[in-house]
C-alpha cells in the first residue's frame, strides 16, 4: 500500500514539475533569469570585428564644428563628396531624411558620386509588429539612393536589444534591415530567433563626421570600407539598452555596426524554437524523477544540484561551441519544483505510514511500552516519532537478545537465503570459515569441509583435522539454517576406542599367540624337560615385545589425556638424564651416546616426566637402530624463542610407506629385533611436542643416518620481558 501511494504521488509530482518546466521554457516566463545569464555568457563568444566596418559618428566635436543639429543637407553632400574620393565599398546612413529640403538636389548629386549610398526609411507597425506603413525619403533622394532599409529594432521583454531583425520572406514587399543591404545574407529569410553576437564596447573603428568632411582622414582609412553614418553624441543619439558586456547603452548606428559585424562574421547566435527548448527542458527532469525511485533523499538532493549545474553548463557549452542558446532557467525551475514537491509529498506519505504502522506495532504482544511523560510534548510529528522510537528501541533490544544468543552458540550457525548466500553467521561460524561471510555462497564457504567417507554419520573434516556434524533446517520459508557442530573430541574418543580394540585384538594378541605357539610346538614334539635356549629366547623376545607395546600404549594414552602441570624444566638436564637411562642398553653393543649439549641451561615450561619420556624414546630408537660400535649424538640449543633437542644416529632410513608421516600411529614397520613396530614411541613424541606448543621433525642424511628435532617454546625468566 505504501508503494502504491508513493507511486501515485510520484506521478503527480512528475506531471506538475513537467508542466512547470514546459510552460516556463516555451513561453519564456523566466526570461528575467535567462537574459542576465545570456548577457554575461556573451563575453565567451564575442566575435572579432571586421576591419571593413567604419563608423562615421556625428559626435560632440562634429556638432561644435558644424553647428547645432539638424545640419543643412549640404553638409552631408560635402562629406559624401570628400568620401567619394576615397572609394569606400558602400555607405549606409542611420539618419532619416524624410522632409524635403532645398539642398536635396545637391545631396542627390553627391550620393551619385559616392554611390552606393543606402538610406533608412520610417516603418510604422501595429501592436502585432506588422508593417502598416512606410515613409521613404523625398523623391529626389529616392531616385539616387542605392536602396532603403529599416532601422527598427526588436527589444526583448526587458527592453534590451538582443534579436536580429528578420529578413523579409521572398515575395514580401517589406523593407529589409539596413545592415543587410551592406552584406547580403546567404539565406533569403532569417528566423526571428536569431540573436546578435555583440562585440565588446569600443571595438569598432570610428571617425568623426566633421574630420571626414574636412578631408582630414587618410584615404587608406576609408578605401574599401563599409561606412555607417549616424549620431553618437549624448542627447542627440537614440540610446538603446544592450547587454552589459557591449556597453549597456548603444546608439542606433553602433547597434547597426554590431548587426553588420554579426552578418559578416557569420557569428549569429541561434535560439532554439520554443517546442525544442521545452522538450529539452524535460530531459533532466525525467532523469531526476527516475532517480527518486532509487536514491536516498540526500543522494536525490545532490543529484538535483548536479543536474541543475549540468543544465547551466550544457547551455553555456552549446553557446560556446555551437552558437546555440538554450535558456536554462525553465529546466532548473522544473528540477527545483520536482525536488521540493517530491520531498513534501514523500514526507507526508511516510508520516501517515509511520502513524499507521506504529499503532499496529503497539498492539503486538510484548511491545506495548508507554511513552515517557517527558517525550509526550511537541507537535504531532514529534509525538509520532517518539512513539516509533520507543517501539524501535524495544525491537532493537529483542533483536539484540536473540542475536546475542545465536552469536554465542558453540556450534557454527549460518542463515542462508533462497539463493544459497549467507545472510547471517555467528561467532563460531566466523572462527570456522573466516571473516566476510555475509553475501558469500554457503557452498563456497563450506567447500573446505570434506566428507569423512569411512563412517556412516555424514561427518565433515577440515584441513586441521577437526570433525563437524552438519545439520540443516528450514527457517521462515525462504531461509535455511546450516549448523556445523564440532564433534572432534567425540570422534577422537571413538577413534581411541577403535585403537584400543585393534590393539587388544591384534597387536597385543600377536606376541602372546606366538608364545603359545612355541610352547605347543614343544609339547607336540614330545619334548620333556626344560625348553631349548633358542625357544626360551624367542618366548622372552615376544613377551618383552608385548610388554613394550602395552607400556607404550599406556604412556601414549596418558600423554593424550593426562592434565599437565607446567613447570620450568632444564632441557639439557632432561636430555642427559635420558642418556643415562639408555646407557645400559647401549653398552653391550658398544654404542657410544655422545653429549653435544651447549654449556649452560636451556629452560622450557612443561611436564618434566613427559618431556623425559619423549627424549628417552628418541634415544632408545637411535641406539636400537644403530650398528654395533656406532655413535649416537644428542644436543640442546636455543634458536630464537625455541629450544631444540636434536637426536641423531646412523640408523637405516624409514620404509617408503612411513616416510610421508614418520609419526603416524600404527604405522607399519620393523624394529631392530625384527619384531613388528607400530610407531607408538614416535607418536608419543609428537603428542608431547604438540601439547607443549612445539613440533617434531625427521630428516635422513645420506651417509650418516636419521635426525629427529624436538622444538619447544623457551620459558620466560622473571627478568626477561615478554615478546611483543
Amino acid at each position: 500500500m505504501l508503494l502504491r501511494r508513493l507511486y501515485g504521488e510520484w506521478l503527480l509530482v512528475a506531471l506538475l514539475a513537467g508542466a512547470l518546466a514546459w510552460l516556463a521554457t516555451a513561453n519564456q516566463r523566466l526570461s528575467m533569469v535567462d537574459n542576465p545569464i545570456y548577457d554575461q555568457a556573451l563575453r565567451l563568444v564575442a566575435p572579432p570585428v571586421d576591419d571593413r566596418i567604419l563608423i562615421v559618428e556625428i559626435d560632440e566635436p562634429s556638432l561644435q564644428a558644424l553647428g547645432r543639429w539638424p545640419w543643412p543637407r549640404s553638409e552631408h553632400a560635402r562629406m559624401l563628396d570628400a568620401v567619394s574620393q576615397y572609394r569606400p565599398e558602400a555607405i549606409a546612413y542611420s539618419v532619416l531624411f524624410l522632409d524635403e529640403s532645398p539642398q536635396d538636389s545637391e545631396l542627390s548629386e553627391a550620393m551619385t558620386r559616392a554611390a552606393p549610398v543606402y538610406l533608412p526609411a520610417l516603418i510604422e507597425q501595429d501592436g502585432m509588429g506588422r508593417t502598416i506603413a512606410q515613409q521613404l525619403p523625398p523623391p529626389v533622394l529616392e531616385a539616387t539612393a542605392a536602396g532603403f532599409g529599416s532601422v527598427e529594432l526588436l527589444p526583448d521583454d526587458d527592453g534590451v536589444i538582443r534579436k536580429v531583425p528578420p529578413l523579409p520572406a521572398s515575395g514580401n514587399d517589406a523593407l529589409p534591415p539596413l545592415y543587410s543591404l551592406l552584406a547580403p545574407s546567404p539565406q533569403p529569410h532569417q528566423s526571428a530567433d536569431t540573436l546578435i553576437n555583440y562585440a565588446p564596447r569600443g571595438a569598432f573603428r570610428r571617425i568623426s563626421f566633421a574630420s571626414l568632411a574636412a578631408g582630414e582622414v587618410p584615404p587608406a582609412l576609408v578605401r574599401g570600407k563599409l561606412l555607417l553614418v549616424g549620431a553618437t553624441a549624448p542627447g542627440l543619439a537614440n540610446q538603446q539598452p544592450v547587454p552589459r558586456m557591449a556597453g549597456g547603452l548603444l546608439s542606433g548606428v553602433e547597434i547597426e555596426a554590431n548587426l553588420l559585424n554579426t552578418q559578416l562574421q557569420g557569428a549569429a547566435i541561434r535560439a532554439l524554437p520554443r517546442q525544442q527548448r521545452a522538450a529539452l527542458a524535460l530531459l533532466p527532469l525525467i532523469v531526476l524523477m527516475a532517480a527518486f525511485l532509487r536514491l536516498s533523499p540526500s543522494s536525490s538532493f545532490w543529484l538535483a544540484v548536479g543536474l541543475a549545474v549540468g543544465v547551466v553548463a550544457i547551455s553555456l557549452g552549446l553557446l560556446l561551441f555551437s552558437a546555440i542558446w538554450l535558456p536554462p532557467a525553465g529546466a532548473v525551475a522544473g528540477l527545483m519544483a520536482a525536488h521540493i514537491l517530491w520531498g513534501w509529498r514523500r514526507l507526508n506519505v511516510i508520516a501517515r505510514f509511520v502513524v499507521v504502522r506504529t499503532a499496529a506495532l503497539e498492539k503486538e504482544p510484548g511491545l506495548a511500552l508507554a511513552t515517557p511523560a517527558s517525550r509526550r510534548g511537541g507537535d504531532i510529528v514529534s509525538r509520532d516519532a517518539n512513539r516509533l522510537a520507543d517501539l524501535i528501541e524495544q525491537l532493537r533490544r529483542l533483536r539484540s537478545f536473540v542475536s546475542e544468543a545465536v552469536e554465542w552458540l558453540p556450534a557454527a550457525i549460518c542463515v542462508v537465503d533462497r539463493e544459497g548466500r549467507i545472510v547471517l553467521g555467528n561467532r563460531a561460524a566466523v572462527t570456522l570459515f573466516g571473516d566476510g561471510l555475509t553475501g558469500r555462497p554457503i557452498a563456497d564457504v563450506a567447500a573446505g569441509l570434506l566428507p569423512v567417507r569411512e563412517n556412516d554419520h555424514s561427518l565433515l573434516r577440515d584441513v586441521q583435522g577437526r570433525f563437524f556434524l552438519p545439520e540443516t533446517a528450514d527457517f521462515s520459508g525462504d531461509y535455511k539454517i546450516f549448523s556445523y557442530a564440532d564433534v572432534t573430541d567425540l570422534q577422537r574418543i571413538a577413534e581411541e576406542r577403535d585403537d584400543i580394540l585393534q590393539f587388544l585384538s591384534h597387536d597385543i594378541r600377536s606376541p602372546n599367540a606366538a608364545i603359545v605357539t612355541l610352547l605347543e610346538t614343544e609339547q607336540l614334539g614330545g619334548k620333556t624337560g626344560a625348553p631349548p635356549a633358542a625357544t626360551l629366547e624367542a618366548i622372552r623376545r615376544h613377551a618383552r615385545h608385548a610388554l613394550k607395546l602395552a607400556d607404550d600404549f599406556v604412556q601414549l594414552s596418558r600423554a593424550r589425556r593426562r592434565p599437565m602441570e607446567p613447570e620450568p624444566v632444564d632441557l639439557c638436564d632432561v636430555a642427559r638424564e635420558a642418556a643415562d637411562m639408555v646407557w645400559p642398553r647401549a653398552r653391550p653393543r658398544q654404542v657410544v651416546v655422545r653429549d653435544e649439549c651447549l654449556d649452560g641451561e636451556i629452560w622450557v615450561m612443561g611436564d618434566r616426566s613427559m618431556i623425559l619420556r619423549a627424549a628417552l624414546n628418541l634415544l632408545e630408537n637411535a641406539v636400537k637402530f644403530a650398528p654395533d660400535a656406532a655413535t649416537v649424538c644428542f644436543g640442546v640449543e636455543a634458536a630464537g624463542s625455541r629450544a631444540i633437542l636434536t637426536v641423531a644416529g646412523p640408523g637405516p632410513e624409514m620404509p617408503p610407506g612411513r616416510i610421508a608421516n614418520p609419526f603416524a600411529l600404527y604405522a607399519q614397520g620393523r624394529a631392530a629385533d625384527e619384531t613388528g613396530s607400530l610407531g607408538l614411541g614416535l607418536a608419543f613424541v609428537q603428542t608431547i611436542a604438540l601439547r607443549h606448543g612445539g613440533r617434531v621433525t625427521y630428516r635422513h642424511h645420506e651417509g650418516y643416518g636419521a635426525q629427529f628435532c624436538v622444538e619447544l617454546p623457551l620459558a620466560l625468566l622473571e627478568d626477561e620481558p615478554e615478546p611483543n
